[in-house]
């Protein structure tokens, strides 16, 4: 499944958050995310502490480890999205 996951960093923590995620290497990225989750991509909005990103995983579980990593610092909303081509089968299946 995927998943969009919108983050706001709380201001009192936000130089903390910005510290953490610059001393990152890629292979810390892997090791924060977890083995059952996919990064399919992540974009920032630096100047107010905001972002996004979409994943891919089967495991909630996993998903939800990940954001406890970062809960302390950033206010987190996480929810299932879905590619237009499966949508629009649902839908035409609905509508039918």
């Amino acid at each position: 499944m995927l998943f969009q996951i919108s983050w706001k960093m709380y201001p009192s923590s936000k130089m903390e958050c910005y510290k953490a995620f610059s001393q990152m290497t890629p292979e810390d990225d892997l090791k924060d995310a977890g083995e059952t989750i996919k990064i399919v991509g992540r974009w920032h909005a630096v100047g107010g502490g905001r972002g996004v990103c979409i994943c891919e995983t089967d495991s909630v579980e996993s998903l939800t480890g990940w954001m406890v990593n970062w809960a302390g610092m950033c206010e987190i909303d996480v929810e299932p999205v879905i590619e237009d081509a499966p949508l629009r089968s649902v839908v035409s299946q609905k509508l039918a």
